[in-house]
Formats: C-alpha cells, sequence, structure tokens
C-alpha cells in the first residue's frame, strides 16, 4: 500500500495501472468503429453488424462472470497481463482473417478479444484497491476515468481515419496498444492465509450474494444494468444511419467520440465533486443529464453537428458519479473480494449491452432509425426513475463517511 500523502503522479503502481489501463481502452475504442464498420462495409446489413457485436458481448458477459472469481483467486496482476496479452492475439486473428478472407476467424478473433477483455474491470478495481489509499480513491478513479475518457475520445476518430486507409493498419495498432497494456501492468504482491481455496461455484455464488444483500451494491447494479441498453443502443443505430446516407467514417468517429469528449471535460471537476458531495446526488444528476440527451437525440438525429453537441453536453456530470460509483464499491468492500463484487455488480448491464446490439440491428433495418432511438431514450428515462426512486441509492453519502460493509465471505 502507497502512503496516504504521496500524491498520485508520485505513485508508480498507480501510473502503470493508468498506462495500463488508456492502452486497453484506446484499442477497445477503436475496435469499437473498426468492427461494425468492417461487418457493414462486407455485408451492407446492420442486422449482421448487431449480431457480432451480440456474439463478442455475449461472451463478455460469461467472462466477466467468472472474471471476477479468478481475479479474487489469483493475483489481480497477472490476470490483468494475461488478459491484455490474449486481447491482443484475438485482434492479431482478426487481422488475419481480413487478409485472408476468413469471416469465421473474424469472429473467433473478435470474440476471443472480448473473452478476455471481460477480466479487466475486476482487475483494475482490485489493483486500485491495493495501490491507492482510501483517502484518495475519489481523486484516484476520477484521474484513471478521464485517462480512459481521453483515450476513448482520441480512439473513435482515430479508428475511423485508420480505417478510412486500412482496415489492417487500424487492427496493427490495437494488437500494439495491448502488448504494451501487458508490460506496463504494475506488479502487486498481496499476501494471502495459507487456507484452503474455496470451490470455485461456491465463489461466484458469493460474489452475487455480497451485491444482492448490500442495498447500495443491488441498487446502483440494476440502474447502471438499464443503462447499459442505450449506452450501446443509440450509438449502434445512430453509426447504421450515417454510415447509410454516406457520412465518411472519420465523421462517424467524432461522433461517437462526442459523448466521450464530454465526459472528459467533465473528469477534470470529477475528484473534487466525488469528494464533496453525497454520491447519490451524484447519481442522480449524472443519470438525468444522460437521459435528457437521449431524449433530445430523438429530435436532432437528422442533424449531425446538433446531435454531436447534444451527446457532449449529455456527458459532462457523468465522470463525477462514475469516480463516485467506483470509490464507493472499493470503499464497502473488502479487497479480497474485490473482483468478485465488480464482476457481479456489472453482470446486469453486460446482459443488456448485447440485447441492445441486437435490437438496434434488427429495429433499424425493420422500422428505420426513430424507432430503436425512441427505444433507447425511454430505457435512459428507465434508469433515470430507478436512480430517482430507490432510496437506498439516495441515501449514499460522500466517500470519506464510507467504511467497508459487504462481508468477504459468503
Amino acid at each position: 500500500m502507497t502512503r496516504t500523502d504521496a500524491p498520485l503522479r508520485r505513485n508508480p503502481g498507480f501510473r502503470r495501472l493508468v498506462a495500463t489501463t488508456v492502452s486497453n481502452e484506446f484499442s477497445s475504442a477503436i475496435g469499437a468503429i473498426v468492427l461494425p464498420l468492417l461487418v457493414l462495409g462486407s455485408t451492407g446489413s446492420a442486422t449482421l453488424a448487431g449480431a457480432v457485436l451480440f456474439v463478442t458481448q455475449a461472451v463478455l458477459i460469461a467472462s466477466q462472470v467468472f472474471g471476477g472469481a479468478l481475479v479474487d483467486r489469483y493475483s489481480a496482476s497477472r490476470t490483468l497481463r494475461a488478459s491484455s496479452a490474449l486481447q491482443a492475439l484475438g485482434w492479431a486473428a482478426v487481422l488475419a482473417g481480413t487478409l485472408l478472407g476468413g469471416g469465421w476467424l473474424i469472429l473467433l478473433g473478435a470474440a476471443l478479444a472480448a473473452a478476455a477483455s471481460g477480466v479487466d474491470g475486476p482487475s483494475e478495481h482490485t489493483l486500485i484497491k491495493h495501490v491507492v489509499p482510501q483517502a484518495a480513491l475519489g481523486r484516484a478513479t476520477a484521474v484513471s476515468q478521464g485517462r480512459e475518457a481521453a483515450a476513448g475520445l482520441a480512439g473513435k476518430p482515430v479508428g475511423g481515419l485508420l480505417f478510412g486507409i486500412s482496415a489492417q493498419l487500424a487492427l496493427g495498432v490495437q494488437v500494439v496498444l495491448h502488448v504494451v497494456a501487458a508490460v506496463c501492468t504494475p506488479r502487486v504482491s498481496v499476501n494471502r492465509e495459507r487456507t484452503a481455496p474455496e470451490p470455485f461455484l461456491a465463489s461466484l455464488r458469493a460474489g452475487f450474494g455480497m451485491v444482492i444483500r448490500h442495498p447500495g451494491l443491488r441498487g446502483l447494479a440494476l440502474v447502471a444494468g438499464v443503462a447499459n441498453l442505450p449506452v450501446i443502443m443509440m450509438p449502434l443505430t445512430l453509426l447504421a444511419d450515417y454510415q447509410a446516407n454516406g457520412v465518411p467514417a472519420g465523421m462517424i468517429g467524432i461522433l461517437s467520440s462526442a459523448f466521450v469528449l464530454g465526459m472528459l471535460v467533465g473528469a477534470f471537476l470529477a475528484g473534487p465533486l466525488a469528494s464533496r458531495m453525497p454520491l447519490g446526488i451524484l447519481g442522480i444528476i449524472g443519470i438525468g443529464a444522460f437521459a435528457i440527451g437521449q431524449v433530445v437525440v430523438v429530435f436532432t438525429h437528422a442533424n449531425f453537428w446538433v446531435t454531436v453537441v447534444v451527446l457532449a453536453v449529455s456527458a459532462l456530470p457523468l465522470p463525477a458519479f462514475n469516480s463516485a460509483i467506483g470509490a464507493y464499491t472499493a470503499a464497502v468492500t473488502p479487497a479480497a473480494a474485490m473482483g468478485r463484487v465488480v464482476a457481479a455488480s456489472g453482470v446486469p448491464g453486460m446482459i443488456l449491452m448485447p440485447i441492445g446490439s441486437l435490437l438496434a440491428g434488427v429495429l433499424f433495418d425493420a422500422q428505420g432509425v426513430l424507432v430503436p432511438l425512441i427505444v433507447s431514450a425511454s430505457a435512459a428515462v428507465a434508469s433515470a426513475v430507478l436512480m430517482l426512486a430507490s432510496r437506498s441509492i439516495r441515501r449514499i453519502p460522500k466517500v470519506s463517511e464510507l467504511r467497508e460493509e459487504v462481508p468477504a465471505g459468503a
């Protein structure tokens, strides 16, 4: 554990962790543009593009379910390093598929990369718990979120531009980024009691039990789960619509980055807000702004640049909410259970994300752009209503007032 008074910039473990997180996120942002454009360009079907994303995200769900228990059972450093290396291998397979004309190899490689990425979140949250003292968790999660937002902001337009030059070039850059992430992963040694390991399935059940029994974690998992449906559904719908109307790939990348741009700007305020405001209030503000933005896009989607501005503005409050939620989870959860709690909390959202991809593609092909946008906005409004209606979430206090509440065992 680092000294509590040490600035984050002087914390080598945290710096290495941020470098790993940013490299993986940068590649994922590129892939979020390259993979659907690759499928749309070769098939012309939004349904098939949604189906490919459905498969990769379904694999990601399964990976995340098991990933948390793996992180708690083994070293978070090793699991994150292995995850980064496997993602490099997966995108290398996609690259080979584009060169050899093997559609099955593209799907297999994308699925491997998605499966490996499911371990990233639990590993990163566990490592933050080890390398950053609790007093600095709000600032650390805000800094990490800001860097991730910057990587996502740069990655999507870069992905569009690289794809415009060569799909193989974009995929090659992804491979290199994941290799860099594997090399930068911090080495953290954790002293564990020498006891017989808990059976794996029992460990999985324990992780879900921890979240279900804790009212704050349970409420946040439900809200975040519903919100993840529009998070994936609206961008894919807009991407398919603009691609069908001849908008250049580079401009589509800019659109995809608009939401991330808002998060990047909002990240400058995230640290102070997460430290000074009750987390429940931050949640209501963040999800509310997100829902309003989704509703406005229903009316502005025909105007490309107005839609870009709306997406950016609606994302401004979210970094404070996200960093606060990360700090809350880390503060109330023992280090020995972090992987399972983070994984279990993310499962509702991971289930709805592939459904969002499939719905976006099917509804767009069948009904055009308006119907999937309305469905997406309705889900966003529902998440805001759930947030406001949850008494346990509204009462979540400041980070400084939190303590570990989740038992490390079952």
